[in-house]
């Protein structure tokens, strides 16, 4: 159980770090704008080296910027969780912290994929006709990962409550 409370701790950690990194960097996207090269993220894009934040409200940015916020929140809540399972408290005996951040990172994976394939779809639909050389850059990416390691994380705990739940019912032997 603890190999997997470790490993689960692990991907969740760096899944976590990986999450805030592409919410905050601004190459989700590259593409040519007369000769020179763009880049834009979710809160600003780059024109050559000139960086202007993204003033517009436009609908897609703002449930990409949400999703991935409330996917980091319950990420660092699993974190928490995750950690404390480690801790042998007689406080936590009714909550059970394994099955808690299992849970928490499978939140968090489904709003990270949700966002993922919202900003996906629009840039693939719209964006991807309007600027002729483009492509998702390493931001965009990030955030794939980060949703691999998250799901894995939830699969890493969920299989250490499953293997406390069996030996709780089998009992000491």
């Amino acid at each position: 159980m603890s190999s997997f409370l470790a490993g689960g701790l692990f991907c969740a950690l760096v899944g976590n770090v990986l999450l805030v990194v592409c919410l905050a960097t601004d190459h989700w996207m590259q593409y040519r704008v007369s000769g020179s090269l763009a880049h834009q993220g979710l809160w600003r894009y780059c024109v050559a080296t000139k960086c202007y934040l993204q003033t517009d409200s436009i609908a897609y940015w703002n449930a990409t910027r949400a999703l991935l916020i409330l996917s980091a929140m319950f990420c660092f809540g699993g974190v928490i969780a995750g950690s404390l399972a480690f801790a042998r408290f007689s406080i936590f005996e009714k909550f059970n912290r394994t099955f808690a951040a299992g849970i928490m990172f499978f939140i968090s994976t489904f709003l990270l994929l949700l966002s993922m394939a919202i900003y996906t779809g629009v840039t693939l639909s719209f964006l991807g006709r309007r600027f002729g050389d483009w492509r998702f850059a390493w931001s965009y990416i990030l955030g794939w990962v980060a949703m691999l390691l998250t799901f894995f994380a939830g699969i890493f705990y969920m299989c250490a409550y499953r293997m406390s739940e069996c030996r709780r019912l089998t009992g000491p032997r």
